[in-house]
């Protein structure tokens, strides 16, 4: 843009006419009337702050500053920049080149935004003098970080403190003062909007502040424009707002987001307001008063009181000058003694005091002979004119903030030429001047003016917050918290964070966020650790971000007091009831059946034992001993030992008690179904095979599952919360198919004995101990289907091993008792079952493997075998 400029303007090296110091030739550049037709009051009443100063420093003896330029004049031209880039690089020419009857200006004020400053800028700097400096250039309100850059605007000043001061100071009150983390950005793309926005949006990341959205607008945004992209900020999760705009882009912001309930008394909302909207709150309001309208014809309702609409904003302005400062106490009543320029004119039906002829309007006008307060709105001769002056006694027409840093660049100027004067200059160069602003050092109306090598004014600046009340958009309705600079934000007297007022119904602060409703995601759970009744607690919470705040409100938070207060326990604590029951219950059982092991050790040699083959019983009953205290192994936290050791231990234990009984059955199975009648001889090497095939069966398969599967403890996810997520739970890996062999392999071993149960159910009295093992394999069998139904059906925990306890030792006294609690009987009472004790006897012989015995026993043997045989033929008639 700036070799354009150069094109156009042919840079050129200007030679200022009638060379002297009797005259200063000040050009400036105020907005008054926008493009758009929209008035702008806040620009105006900058005019007025850098007439005031002309005026002061002209009149030597007004007994201020007489001294000051004694006998130097400062001639001024004013031309409307109207806040628009392209107009503020006509005007800027216009200035160098044919203002001052083609004289040009020597130094230039204004324009008032940083765009706008930036074009008048690539004008001015075009017209060198011989030493290749351009017109010196001073904003009062421009306050772009790019227009720091010396090598893209040199000869550039202003005395207003730059945005990136302005980000650092809104973003360091919201985060640091009012403890926000969340913000929204709306901002329009042009230099001031643009790079100012850039500024908070890096002040607020250093600060650690998130921003959830950032949209903009145009300069002058549509209604459909702003409609869309407040929507966007609606459905943003945000409640603060930063409107980063010009004042007219804002009055169509926030007059659509009043529309959307955005935006208003009681909103919940907090919009930020940057100088440029909260110094000009006039304009915006200019904006508001009107309605505006979607393509589609939907009307967007005007805003009927704009000061009650912004109550519990926050505005931003540059560092102002307050009560009791004595230069600003002496200031205001120069400035509320001038001539009044507002005029008598009545507003005509679109609220602007124009003209008809019967009304008055001030005179005044500029060095050109140009009507400063008697406005040509339109650029139209034959529509009459506005008239647009200030009352200045009146306190609806308080300066505006940046009217006190238009006074001040007036002033510096006018100080440099005078520095100048005093060293001996004869003529005002852009050179000379230039140097010397670099060099100056003041106190103004806005503190210690002190310029940079960038031209921008840190020492003596900053910015002021204000807190709008809802009774006015300005004046006594914006209440002043506290002020900003370097050194960081201190409060103003008798105010603090919980002094500030608020866009709510209840008067408190807005939230941080707008909460979204709750979804299941949004639910978590904290689950304890087992407790000794087998449980875990649970305690329901809504999950939190960063900070510790919710992520939502209400939704499926409303399900929180229905849902669960405690789940099972992945295993069984010892401490509790049921590791406890489970701990009795294994140990009475083992005893139990180990006293039986002690009971035939001690009868070992009785014939009631002996032809019930003692060996054998033995090995029963401390396999159901062992069994038993194999329970013991299922109590207590999950690791990798004992997830070894349960399914090794159970299964190999119930295979060696559960073996014997098939076995056992099996062999009066094979005698008693004889129906050929030939020899059946069953061996002990022949059980002790069998008996050895059962055991190996279990062992392949469990030594196959550890190898390929493992046996381990391993943390999983449980969703036993679903849909509210899920909680971690260390339990034994699951291997599916070796758990179904296993159980297979044991329903085919219970099914068989059912089997052979029933086919030897005849078998007569004498044989009783057939039918005890029956009965014995009908209660494992029964027992075996409750146990898996309850495994299948329960969640792993206390209620399978509370089944587990109670079943396993149950099963194991009740078998043992079975088999042997007849026995004792036919030891102590031996004639009621001599008939009984002389067949067993038989068929103990009958399937032993040989060896030496006595005659008598022989022939007691053959006696057996001749009962047995008359036995077989009564079995047969039947």
């Amino acid at each position: 843009m700036k070799h354009f400029v150069g094109l156009a303007f042919c840079a050129t090296t200007w030679t200022s006419v009638l060379a002297s110091t009797a005259t200063l030739r000040m050009g400036l550049l105020h907005p008054a009337y926008r493009t758009t037709g929209a008035y702008d009051g806040g620009g105006h009443n900058r005019l007025a702050g850098a007439i005031m100063a002309i005026n002061e420093i002209n009149d030597k003896a007004d007994g201020f500053e007489d001294d000051l330029l004694p006998s130097t004049t400062i001639e001024f031209e004013w031309l409307d920049s109207a806040r628009s880039g392209a107009v503020s690089l006509k005007r800027a020419y216009e200035h160098a080149t044919t203002s001052f009857s083609n004289s040009g200006a020597q130094v230039v004020v204004g324009p008032a935004s940083s765009g706008p400053s930036m074009m008048a800028s690539y004008a001015l700097q075009t017209f060198t003098d011989a030493d290749g400096y351009g017109i010196p250039q001073m904003s009062y309100s421009a306050s772009s970080p790019d227009l720091s850059v010396t090598s893209e605007f040199p000869q550039f000043f202003r005395t207003v403190a730059s945005d990136g001061f302005q980000g650092k100071a809104i973003a360091g009150l919201l985060k640091d003062d009012l403890a926000y983390t969340n913000v929204c950005v709306i901002n329009s793309l042009d230099s001031y909007s643009a790079t100012g926005a850039a500024a908070f949006k890096t002040a607020a990341v250093d600060k650690g502040m998130d921003i959830i959205n950032q949209v903009t607008v145009d300069f002058d945004p549509s209604d459909d424009q702003a409609d869309e992209r407040v929507q966007q900020i609606k459905v943003s999760s945000c409640r603060v707002v930063f409107l980063m705009t010009q004042s007219s882009a804002a009055g169509v912001v926030l007059r659509m987001a009043a529309h959307k309930g955005m935006f208003g008394a009681t909103s919940g909302y907090l919009w930020v307001l940057p100088d440029a909207i909260s110094g000009s709150m006039i304009s915006v309001k200019t904006v508001t008063d009107v309605d505006g309208a979607l393509t589609d014809g939907t009307v967007i309702p005007k805003i009927d009181d704009l000061a009650t609409a912004v109550k519990g904003s926050i505005g931003s302005i540059p560092l102002a000058p307050k009560a009791g400062d004595a230069f600003y106490d002496a200031w205001l009543l120069r400035y509320r003694a001038q001539a009044s320029t507002k005029g008598n004119c009545p507003d005509n039906a679109d609220g602007d005091p124009q003209m008809d002829g019967s009304c008055a309007c001030s005179t005044d006008t500029d060095g050109a002979g140009k009507k400063m307060w008697q406005l040509d709105h339109d650029d139209n001769p034959s529509t009459n004119d506005i008239c647009r002056g200030f009352d200045f006694a009146s306190t609806d027409h308080s300066p505006n903030s940046y009217a006190f840093y238009s006074y001040d660049a007036v002033y510096a100027f006018a100080r440099a030429a005078h520095n100048l004067i005093v060293a001996g200059a004869t003529e005002f160069t852009n050179k000379a001047i230039t140097e010397e602003l670099y060099t100056l050092s003041f106190s103004g109306l806005t503190g210690t003016v002190d310029f940079e090598d960038t031209g921008d004014r840190e020492i003596g600046t900053g910015f002021t917050i204000q807190n709008f009340d809802g009774t006015a958009i300005d004046g006594a309705g914006v209440v002043t918290m506290g002020n900003w600079d370097a050194a960081g934000f201190v409060f103003e007297s008798g105010q603090s964070q919980t002094t500030f007022t608020w866009a709510t119904a209840d008067g408190t602060k807005p939230l941080n966020v707008v909460l979204p409703l709750c979804t299941s995601d949004d639910i978590e759970a904290a689950v304890a650790t087992c407790a000794n009744d087998g449980t875990r607690s649970v305690s329901w919470a809504i999950k939190t971000d960063s900070d510790g705040n919710d992520v939502c409100t209400e939704g499926e938070a409303n399900q929180i007091p229905t849902l669960a207060t405690s789940v099972d326990c992945e295993y069984t604590p010892g401490g509790g009831s049921v590791g406890f029951l489970a701990f009795i219950l294994s140990i009475v059982g083992a005893i139990i059946c180990f006293g039986w092991a002690g009971y035939i050790g001690m009868n070992w040699k009785n014939k009631v034992i002996k032809i019930s083959q003692p060996s054998f019983c033995i090995a029963f009953t401390i396999s159901a001993g062992l069994m038993c205290l194999s329970t013991l192994f299922f109590v207590g936290e999950n690791n990798d030992g004992v997830c070894i050791l349960r399914p090794f231990l159970f299964n190999i234990f119930f295979d060696m008690m559960f073996g014997s009984l098939f076995l056992k059955t099996f062999r009066v199975y094979k005698i008693f179904g004889n129906k050929s009648l030939s020899k059946v001889k069953i061996s002990t090497v022949d059980i002790i095979r069998n008996y050895g095939s059962i055991v190996a069966v279990d062992i392949a398969i469990l030594v196959v599952w550890m190898v390929t599967e493992g046996m381990e403890a391993v943390t999983v996810d449980k969703t036993d919360l679903a849909p509210y997520g899920s909680y971690t739970a260390i339990t034994c890996n699951k291997a599916e198919t070796y758990e179904t062999l296993t159980t297979f392999f044991k329903i085919l071993l219970v099914a068989g004995g059912v089997y052979l149960s029933y086919v030897t159910r005849n078998v007569p009295d004498k044989f009783a101990e057939s039918k005890w093992i029956a009965m014995s394999i009908y209660q494992v069998f029964v027992l075996g289907v409750v146990g898996l139904l309850v495994k299948w059906s329960a969640p792993e925990g206390g209620t399978v091993l509370l089944v587990q306890s109670i079943a396993v030792p149950v099963a194991c006294v009740a078998t043992t008792c079975c088999i042997f609690g007849p026995k004792v009987l036919m030891i102590k009472y031996p004639q009621n079952y001599e008939s009984a004790l002389v067949t067993s006897a038989g068929t103990a012989a009958n399937t032993s493997s040989g060896g030496s015995s006595s005659d008598s026993e022989k022939e007691e043997l053959m006696a057996v075998i001749a009962a047995m045989e008359k036995e077989i033929e009564e079995l047969k008639k039947a």
